[in-house]
């Protein structure tokens, strides 16, 4: 995958596989292209290069189709600010063709004392809980993430990454981009890491460890060597 603003590269060439029923990251600094990559996949912007295929559809060339087998959540958007949890629920569900039990969904994430409550007045931990309700109305097989912990405190997060990890053994995949180094560590998969718009790296955190010198370290050392592109004194 190549994408280009006028004269920068946002993405110069990006190849990668991921697998069914795992949680996979994608970490990189500030502008190394995590976003533009996950756009792309996602089939809200159009590469400028490169063939994408989710769940066995061409996100190129049949985007309504992609739309209905994917769940995303994004950061917070003016449209949460406007309107209950319950109308939410409501709304999102019209857009998909089909759609999972909606009280299921409010069940699994513990959202039923909020159903009446605006949006824009739950706390952060709960605005992300009815973000990842939108995303999975429509039964979806993967679930693109961005930066989903942010700004919570360590109890959101931990209850957050409980509802991944019982996504997955659901069977979904999970496709995130975090800052949160410790997080990869402790619950993804495999990530890759993204720099100047570049795959520089690709496999689980224990073995990206092992690239470290004398094979010592955690992911935010990772994080700082491999993909800030610091180890050789940069």
């Amino acid at each position: 995958m190549k994408k280009s603003y006028q004269k920068i590269q946002a993405v110069r060439g990006i190849s990668l596989q991921v697998h069914e029923g795992e949680i996979f990251a994608l970490i990189g600094a500030n502008g190394a292209g995590k976003t533009t990559t996950m756009e792309m996949i996602m089939g809200l912007i159009e590469p400028d290069e490169g063939t994408i295929h989710v769940c066995g559809v061409d996100a190129r060339k049949q985007p309504a189709e992609l739309k209905q087998r994917i769940g995303v959540a994004l950061q917070r958007t003016s449209l949460y600010d406007k309107i209950k949890v319950k109308e939410a629920l409501k709304l999102f569900a019209s857009y998909y063709e089909r759609t999972r039990d909606v009280n299921e969904i409010i069940e699994e994430l513990g959202l039923r004392p909020h159903l009446n409550q605006m949006v824009k007045k739950l706390s952060g931990g709960w605005q992300q809980r009815t973000s990842l309700a939108l995303a999975l109305l429509n039964d979806p097989q993967i679930i693109f993430l961005d930066e989903p912990t942010t700004g919570l405190d360590p109890q959101a997060r931990f209850e957050l990454w409980n509802i991944i990890k019982r996504l997955r053994a659901e069977g979904k995949t999970i496709l995130l981009s975090t800052h949160y180094m410790e997080e990869v560590q402790r619950y993804c998969d495999r990530c890759a890491i993204i720099r100047e718009g570049l795959l520089v790296a690709c496999d689980t955190p224990e073995n990206l460890i092992k690239l470290l010198p004398d094979d010592n370290g955690s992911m935010d050392d990772v994080y700082v060597q491999i993909a800030a592109g610091r180890g050789n004194g940069e």
